[in-house]
């Protein structure tokens, strides 16, 4: 099965392999967040999505955010994006 992330990281890995990390986001348009590899949700809101990463967490703000699918590695997020942080 082809693993988009997987067949990026295997690319990068050859130039630069420090830039990789445990896990991967990815923003569509500002309407859809797609994330691998988080460790579990910590805030559920319609204006506010907050996980748990490895070495932090991530703030996902916008507006009508909802969870569309919920795995235990993976998170998709749909609504209006308006930013994205990792602490």
């Amino acid at each position: 099965m082809f693993n988009f992330f997987e067949e990026i990281k295997k690319s990068i890995s050859k130039i630069e392999p420090q830039i990789l990390s445990s896990y991967n986001m990815i923003n569509i348009s500002g309407r859809i967040l797609y994330v691998e590899g988080h460790l579990g949700l910590t805030l559920l809101s319609k204006e506010t999505i907050t996980f748990k990463v490895k070495k932090g967490r991530a703030i996902v703000e916008g507006e009508d955010l909802t969870l569309a699918e919920l795995t235990d590695s993976t998170i998709k997020i749909t609504g209006i994006i308006k930013k994205v942080e990792v602490i």
